[in-house]
């Protein structure tokens, strides 16, 4: 533990023009992991750490920091003892060179053995340096080495960082450091609010310094600016007469927009209500940056909450320069709503020639093509009465891609088109889908509730995996710019929530055919891979969620053919993982599978068991057998996996009763077959020897 009389407390505050909202969030992390890293490189004992962030500044605190290293000791390896030493063993230039790299005496050197025999070792003690000598060396590289997703270079230097320094606050044990950037030296001073309290103000502990500043009209907590956010917006909403619309995205980046938050409530005119209400949020909340406000039942009113970073002395005055600016967003998105109604869907739909779906794999009305087929299968396969939803879905599924609203809002796809399909008479089904087979957006999202939707988005998925695959691009690394990952992650949560049990290699099959030639790989070799891929995502999503990986590696090792299979598979094993006789049968089928390897035939003749543990052990084979094959093929294989445990004993006895490599070859060949007809048992469910190697 750090000695708190020798120890003592760093401040370090990055003063900056204003830093985007999205850069402050990553930016405190890489700063947090790399201060706690290289203070572990220096072997500097500290404890707690706090971090601050407004878009002027990022702070971060290290209590109790040791004031300096802890002296040490290095042992230096150096030239063999008889290199060292001449016959009558005097030190030769090899030993007085390394002597004197090491700036110790010949005399202290010592001999130390070896397993490659005997050499000269210096031990050199190192005294440990002071912490404020090493903190001036490292934090200007760690913050110049701050990632950003771009950064600026201003003046005549060379620093680049996301927006200019502006000041260094940057104190240890109440004392400034030494260093700078460019021009800028580190002090113990730091600035209040840009507008409301801008004079500068001394600190040298994170408690003083959060208290000055929140005088000085600066909340440094993200925690309570956002607390602060939440209480002023709620305020304006209700003196408006509603609710503010929950938005946990739009607070998080307004609370990094502001360094103290000032709420004012705003309107438009009741004529922009006929707009779609996701165009009238999207264009208050992505542009504007406005939160929405509705009545207690829900229903969007022509009302708007904006956040300012400082306060209004007129509130009227105020509201009314941002009615202004939302006012012309408005406009335009109104005039756009209002081009997209003489163009309805189905006309669109026919143009979707003029966009490329992948300048290999043609456009997006071809897709559309080949999503009217294998979609309309799928509908035939898993729900026939659905068959005609599907079909007409798939048709205007991508249709508002070119809507002028899509173009001008690109995050409403799909919404947009369900909006349309409705106002156009399409039936809700049809229009639902137009939204729902997006679903779900990303991982652990929203699941279509559908199942038109459902069945769309599983053909969407297949189309886009299988036509990638079909012309040889590779997922490698960060590099994924089809969003593969995302795709095939999207296309497993879609068929485990609608429990649909579709065979993934005729589907695939099914997929790559409706290509025809503009596939660039053999059809074999594309679902191989992409099966591989899948395989990939399906068991990183399990184990992600907890699920022990080697029950995954069980299961998925053997085989890999339907998903909803394959996790019922993997929940039988982590059922009965637990019971001690699971762990006994795991081993003896390591046993077993090591005694058969690859022997294929498991026809066992009756009239070649002789011994009494063989004649038992396939008896017991032969009633799990018949026990279990409906429950297999029921896929109830925990309860399958219950009778299988049973043959833990019989297995036991048949090992220490029977000579498996008898001399005799038909009893050698019926032995190995029983053992076989045993390992392909338990096969059916997974393999128990990936299991036995972390049970053990």
């Amino acid at each position: 533990m750090t000695d708190t009389a020798t120890s003592g407390e760093l401040l370090l505050e990055i003063g900056a023009e204003e830093i985007p909202a999205g850069y402050l969030n990553p930016a405190l992390k890489a700063l947090q992991s790399s201060l706690t890293q290289s203070l572990r490189e220096h072997n500097l004992e500290f404890g707690e750490i706090t971090t601050g962030a407004t878009p002027r500044r990022l702070t971060i605190s290290v209590r109790n920091l040791a004031a300096r290293q802890p002296d040490r000791v290095e042992e230096a390896m150096g030239p063999p003892k008889k290199a060292a030493f001449d016959a009558d063993g005097n030190p030769t230039k090899a030993a007085q060179g390394f002597a004197a790299t090491k700036g110790v005496a010949v005399a202290d050197l010592q001999v130390v053995s070896t397993p490659k025999g005997e050499y000269l070792q210096a031990r050199v003690e190192l005294p440990g340096r002071d912490s404020a000598e090493i903190l001036s060396d490292l934090l200007p590289g760690l913050i110049t080495g701050l990632p950003f997703p771009k950064s600026m270079r201003w003046g005549n230097g060379k620093t680049h960082f996301a927006r200019p320094l502006r000041w260094l606050l940057a104190v240890y044990r109440d004392q400034p450091l030494n260093f700078r950037l460019e021009e800028v030296a580190a002090a113990n001073q730091t600035c209040g609010h840009r507008f409301l309290a801008p004079q500068t103000l001394r600190a040298t502990t994170y408690e003083s310094y959060r208290d000055q500043l929140r005088r000085a009209q600066v909340l440094v907590d993200p925690v309570e600016r956002h607390q602060a956010l939440v209480a002023e917006i709620n305020r304006a909403a209700e003196e408006a007469g509603g609710r503010i619309l929950p938005d946990p995205e739009l607070e998080e980046t307004v609370t990094n927009l502001v360094e103290s938050p000032f709420a004012i409530c705003g309107s438009f005119a009741e004529r922009f209500l006929q707009l779609p209400q996701e165009v009238l949020i999207t264009s208050m909340r992505e542009h504007q940056k406005y939160f929405a406000v509705v009545d207690q039942q829900g229903k969007l009113l022509p009302r708007f909450v904006a956040v300012n970073n400082t306060r209004v002395k007129d509130a009227r005055v105020g509201a009314q320069g941002h009615q202004r600016v939302l006012r012309a967003r408005l406009e335009d998105a109104f005039f756009f709503f209002s081009e997209d109604q003489q163009r309805p869907l189905s006309q669109l739909a026919g143009r979707l020639d003029g966009i490329i779906f992948q300048h290999q794999l043609g456009t997006m009305a071809d897709k559309t093509t080949r999503l009217e087929q294998l979609a309309g299968r799928l509908a035939d396969e898993f729900a026939p009465e659905l068959g005609a939803t599907v079909r007409r879905a798939a048709t205007l599924c991508k249709a508002d891609l070119l809507t002028s609203m899509v173009d001008e809002f690109p995050s409403l796809q799909g919404i947009i088109g369900r909006d349309y399909a409705r106002r156009q008479g399409e039936s809700q089904e049809v229009a639902e889908a137009l939204y729902s087979h997006y679903l779900p957006l990303r991982a652990g999202g929203v699941l279509p509730q559908d199942q038109a939707g459902a069945i769309l988005g599983i053909a969407d998925r297949l189309d886009t995996l299988a036509g990638c695959f079909g012309i040889g691009l590779k997922v490698t690394g960060a590099a994924d710019p089809f969003g593969l990952r995302r795709q095939a992650v999207g296309l497993i949560h879609l068929l485990l929530g609608h429990g649909l049990k579709l065979p993934l290699t005729t589907w695939i099959d099914s997929a790559l055919a409706l290509y025809d030639c503009q596939l660039k790989e053999e059809p074999a070799a594309a679902r191989q891979r992409l099966l591989e891929f899948i395989k990939g995502r399906f068991a990183n999503d399990l184990t992600g969620r907890g699920i022990p990986p080697e029950a995954v590696e069980a299961v998925l090792s053997v085989e890999f053919k339907e998903i909803n299979d394959a996790k019922a598979r993997i929940e039988a094993l982590v059922a009965v993982r637990e019971q001690p006789a699971f762990t006994l049968l795991a081993g003896s089928f390591k046993r077993v599978n090591n005694i058969i390897k690859d022997n294929p035939d498991d026809r066992i003749d009756p009239e070649l068991l002789e011994e009494a543990g063989e004649k038992e052990l396939a008896a017991v084979l032969a009633r799990i057998t018949a026990a279990t094959d409906p429950l297999l093929q029921q896929g109830a294989y925990q309860e399958a996996l219950e009778h299988i445990l049973t043959i833990k004993e019989p297995i036991d006895r048949f090992f220490d009763q029977v000579m498996v490599m008898a001399e005799d070859e038909a009893l050698k060949r019926n032995r190995l077959a029983l053992l076989t007809a045993i390992a392909k048992l338990f096969r059916r469910v997974g393999d128990f020897s990936k299991m036995y190697a972390l049970q053990k």
